[in-house]
């Protein structure tokens, strides 16, 4: 992972979902990076696993989808500043419902997943912004996905959330940027998480070669590869990139429907 240390050094960055998969790797990217890390997470036992491991971590347990929860989190992210000198600059939206549903999508399937992916995110920026005035800027990176921007089978619910985090990525970019934040989101394509590792049933050798060919470079990611994305568009690096989609997807869409075996041929002649 590239070296941010010049840019977050001495800093706190807040990681919601931050416990696994690519909030983890995230996490993990800012602490090497020298940055004090608040994780805030549902799973209890598996967020403090985390922060044990990572060492320069606090942890928050609730749920995104609640306002108090969100308050919560930016408060003991403050305390932590004062406490440490340190201004609170990141905050990254990484938790997620990966529910997935479509006619027979009931209307608390519509409540978890537009609360906890669409709400989540907004919450989250609303109860953090002051802290990024006092810290006379900062960053968020909402997580999008590629399936934001295309249609898949059954997924009413996850790619309309997913869509909407696009369209409040770009919304957060023009209110807050006379703050000094920038507002951005990554769409992986498929990342081989905790969450597909429990729908594959652990068999990463038998479905890599299912999803490995929807993209471009032949396989699937992995989850420091999308942190890798997410700390550069926080970094000074990104300094003049706000209201952008980064696509962190191996070429997923742009692959189209052609293949490169010439499954399709539009050769005249």
């Amino acid at each position: 992972m590239t070296d941010f240390s010049s840019d977050f050094r001495g800093t706190i960055a807040v990681v919601t979902g931050g416990a696994s998969g690519i909030g983890r790797a995230t996490a993990r990217g800012f602490v090497s990076s020298g940055a004090g890390v608040v994780i805030f997470d549902r799973n209890e036992s598996l967020a403090r696993a985390t922060a044990t491991s990572l060492g320069n971590a606090t942890v928050v347990v609730g749920d995104v989808s609640l306002e108090e929860d969100c308050h919560r989190a930016a408060a003991v992210a403050s305390a932590l500043s004062v406490e440490s000198h340190r201004p609170v600059k990141w905050l990254v939206n990484c938790a997620a419902s990966f529910l997935s549903a479509a006619e027979d999508a009931t209307a608390r399937d519509w409540d978890v997943s537009l609360g906890v992916n669409v709400k989540g995110s907004a919450l989250m920026a609303g109860a953090m912004a002051p802290l990024f005035r006092a810290a006379g800027g900062g960053a968020i990176v909402n997580i999008a996905s590629i399936s934001g921007w295309i249609a898949q089978p059954n997924r009413w619910t996850y790619n309309t959330t997913k869509g909407a985090i696009l369209a409040l990525t770009r919304c957060q970019a023009m209110d807050l940027a006379r703050d000094g934040v920038r507002v951005n989101s990554v769409s992986p394509g498929t990342i081989w998480t905790e969450e597909l590792d429990r729908m594959t049933g652990g068999d990463r050798a038998g479905h890599e070669p299912i999803f490995g060919p929807h993209h471009l470079l032949g396989r699937t990611g992995e989850p420091a590869e999308v942190a890798s994305a997410i700390l550069f568009l926080c970094s000074s690096a990104a300094s003049f990139i706000t209201g952008e989609d980064l696509r962190v997807d191996g070429g997923y869409l742009a692959r189209g429907q052609d293949r490169a075996d010439g499954e399709v041929n539009y050769t005249k002649g």
